[in-house]
């Protein structure tokens, strides 16, 4: 899914209402919430990838092939 549309459904209140409808899970949420921050991560302090995946483990209590399932559902737009 683009991260664009996956914001903008976010922003909207589209996810929310299908989770309260039981079409999508906490998974989505959290998901996202990984994604943005992994590429936050990479963009203000300059890290790789892989170092901010390593950090997300921690803060986010997950495994690292959570984390990765997590940017792996989410893409950017190519130009």
């Amino acid at each position: 899914m683009d991260i664009q549309i996956a914001n903008t459904l976010f922003d909207e209140g589209i996810f929310s209402a299908m989770y309260k409808a039981g079409f999508i899970t906490t998974k989505v949420f959290v998901y996202r919430e990984i994604y943005l921050w992994v590429n936050a991560q990479q963009q203000t302090r300059s890290i790789s990838k892989n170092q901010a995946v390593l950090e997300a483990e921690i803060k986010f209590n997950k495994d690292e092939r959570t984390i990765w399932r997590a940017l792996n559902c989410f893409s950017e737009k190519a130009a």
